[in-house]
């Protein structure tokens, strides 16, 4: 069976959620990855995934550096459509609502079945407030809409990343009967803790993600102050974003604190090895709530108690109170104790707390489960 995976623009790293379950399932199914601007750079994907990239076919843009290939990619919608469409898939699969109009095209003309995934963001723009949007992003907030109503139509089934985001995409007005949740796994065998003891200074507490209101970050680097005065630690905060500045300047300010900037998956994984606890106070922020939150799945494998801010989907990630602690979303002081109470935890009822959470992830949201979910999902659509 030939797949058609589709996305309007591809960066890896950090988004290897886009390609890991056609990695998985290399070679049990024909899989042709199409966008419209891609900056792949990651050996693997190169060797194991076909991709095509629009932009480079484009002569005034092949030679030119991703951020620019990237603000043209909506204006090669047409384009990325008739290469999906020669290639002759038997199913196309997109990513993302909002930028699907490659897709939405392709499928109409090819009368191929599109299986939509929807991720967040791409939902909340059909009920965006134009005021919580600015310059550019304002002016194509119609757009946005549009394609996403879209999608929504024409799609044969829409696949939701977790329970809280299926509920959204209904609202957002798609048609309840083809809507369904799929969770979004991780490599177990790459997320495998090294069972070496961490001994060489204070408990570890991480943050990996953007660095954003969104996240929390604000709330976590006022939570982790509050519990340095009582229960020593070190937070280690990876990633980039708007807020790199306060975190820098909170950074200077204590020393508890590091900022390691943009990282990738293998560095993510040495990050959580031995780490004490993962924090993940993301909160909404201008009509945006967490969809679902792998990193909180990649801590557990490696046998790293987390905890979230009850926010959106995150809660679905992580089984409450038996692998991590659940705290009111915005209430600093509730993470601030959850924090506090993960790092003194003694040692024995730590380890249980972090062998019970790799049981759930492997059980629950392992990538092996959901890729031979979504291969069942691929021949039922195809049929």
């Amino acid at each position: 069976m030939r797949i058609a995976v589709a996305k309007a623009t591809l960066q890896i790293p950090p988004t290897y959620f886009a390609v890991q379950h056609a990695m998985a399932l290399h070679g049990r199914f024909d899989f042709r990855f199409f966008t419209s601007a891609g900056d792949v750079r990651d050996p693997e994907v190169e060797a194991n995934l076909s991709i095509h990239d629009t932009s480079r076919t484009v002569p005034a843009l092949s030679g030119r550096s991703y951020p620019v290939r990237q603000k043209a990619a909506p204006l090669l919608a047409l384009n990325t459509a008739r290469a999906i469409t020669r290639w002759g898939p038997d199913l196309i699969h997109q990513h993302f609502a909002n930028l699907s109009g490659a897709a939405v095209r392709a499928h109409r003309s090819s009368g191929a079945p599109l299986l939509l995934t929807v991720h967040g963001a791409d939902v909340y723009l059909a009920d965006a407030d134009p005021a919580s949007r600015h310059g550019m992003a304002r002016v194509l907030l119609p757009h946005h809409r549009r394609t996403v109503r879209r999608a929504f139509r024409d799609a044969t089934s829409i696949l939701a990343v977790s329970e809280y985001l299926a509920g959204r995409v209904i609202a957002a007005g798609a048609d309840a009967r083809k809507v369904d949740v799929h969770y979004q796994g991780i490599d177990t065998a790459l997320y495998t803790p090294t069972d070496v003891p961490d001994d060489s200074g204070p408990p570890r507490v991480v943050f990996i993600g953007a660095l954003s209101e969104a996240k929390g970050v604000r709330d976590l680097i006022a939570a982790s102050t509050l519990v340095s005065r009582s229960a020593p630690h070190r937070l280690v905060l990876a990633g980039d974003g708007p807020l790199r500045g306060v975190v820098d300047a909170a950074a200077a300010e204590h020393p508890h604190i590091d900022v390691l900037g943009s990282v990738d998956r293998a560095r993510i994984r040495e990050i959580l090895d031995g780490a004490c606890v993962l924090a993940l106070p993301t909160r909404e922020w201008n009509g945006w709530r967490e969809a679902a939150g792998l990193v909180t799945l990649e801590a557990q494998a490696m046998r790293v108690p987390v905890v979230v801010y009850d926010s959106g989907g995150a809660r679905e990630m992580f089984d409450a109170e038996r692998t991590g602690l659940l705290v009111p979303e915005g209430d600093v002081a509730a993470l601030a104790d959850g924090i506090r109470t993960i790092v003194r935890m003694p040692s024995e009822e730590h380890r249980e707390l972090g062998r019970r959470a790799r049981e759930f992830v492997v059980a629950e949201r392992s990538l092996a489960r959901s890729a031979e979910q979504l291969a069942r999902r691929y021949e039922n659509a195809a049929r």
